[in-house]
C-alpha cells in the first residue's frame, strides 16, 4: 500500500515537470490507446536503431549521417501525411 501511495505521489509531482515530448506521448496515449502507441514507439525506435548501426560503419561524418537519417524519416512522414489526406480516408 505505501509503494503504491508513493508512485501516485510521484505521478503527480512528474506530470507537472513533463517535458513537451511527454506531453505529447501521453496526449496520443489517450487519444489511440497505449497498446497501439507503445508498439508504433517501439517500431520506430527500432528502426531508428537499425539505421544508426547500418550508419556506424559508413566512412562519412556525423554530421552527414544525421542529415541522411533527417532525409529518410521526413520523406516516410510525407507519404503519411498523403496517404492520411488522401479521399479514400477521408468522410
Amino acid at each position: 500500500m505505501i509503494q503504491n501511495f508513493t508512485s501516485f505521489n510521484m505521478n503527480l509531482v512528474t506530470r507537472e515537470q513533463m517535458t513537451q515530448t511527454e506531453k505529447l506521448s501521453e496526449k496520443f496515449s489517450n487519444a489511440v490507446g497505449v497498446d497501439l502507441n507503445n508498439q508504433f514507439e517501439n517500431q520506430v525506435y527500432g528502426t531508428i536503431m537499425e539505421l544508426i548501426k547500418s550508419l556506424e560503419s559508413q566512412l562519412i561524418d556525423n554530421e552527414t549521417k544525421v542529415d541522411y537519417a533527417t532525409h529518410v524519416f521526413a520523406k516516410a512522414l510525407d507519404e503519411m501525411v498523403d496517404y492520411l489526406e488522401s479521399p479514400s480516408l477521408l468522410n
